[in-house]
């Protein structure tokens, strides 16, 4: 007499479906716990009374792949990565190349317009910080 139960689904935390599937897990969140260029990164805008801040947490990426562009009342913050990893093997003849590209951007609306000659960025230790001179103004109400 068959057992009823022994023809049950396992349950995805029980082995060997639940390694694999914590498996795949493990290595989507590795991957992603690391900045990633396909994925967002994260923004943080803050105003003083002089100043309208933006910082974008960067963690790995070079000065020479970031890019800043300015238009209207836009910043596009971009990060370009392109790579190229090429093998010879003279023995056996063979030769391999892998090429790899990397993008991801963020478009920052302002609530002002902005030139080019406003705006001031550092990069430190994945950090990147742009500094636009704050055009915003108060009108008073008579």
């Amino acid at each position: 007499m068959t057992n009823k139960k022994d023809h049950l689904p396992t349950p995805f935390n029980e082995r060997p479906i639940g390694d694999v599937l914590r498996s795949i897990d493990s290595f989507f969140q590795d991957a992603f716990r690391n900045f990633q260029f396909g994925g967002g990164f994260p923004i943080h805008q803050y105003e003083t009374k002089n100043h309208y801040i933006i910082e974008a947490e960067l963690p790995g990426v070079k000065k020479e792949q970031i890019n800043l562009d300015v238009y209207n009342n836009f910043i596009k913050i971009s990060i370009k990565n392109s790579e190229v990893i090429e093998e010879t093997d003279d023995i056996h003849k063979q030769f391999r190349s892998f090429r790899s590209y990397q993008k991801a951007e963020r478009v920052i609306s302002l609530p002002f317009y902005i030139s080019q000659r406003d705006v001031q960025a550092s990069y430190r230790n994945g950090l990147l910080k742009i500094t636009i001179i704050n055009k915003k103004r108060s009108i008073e109400i008579e």
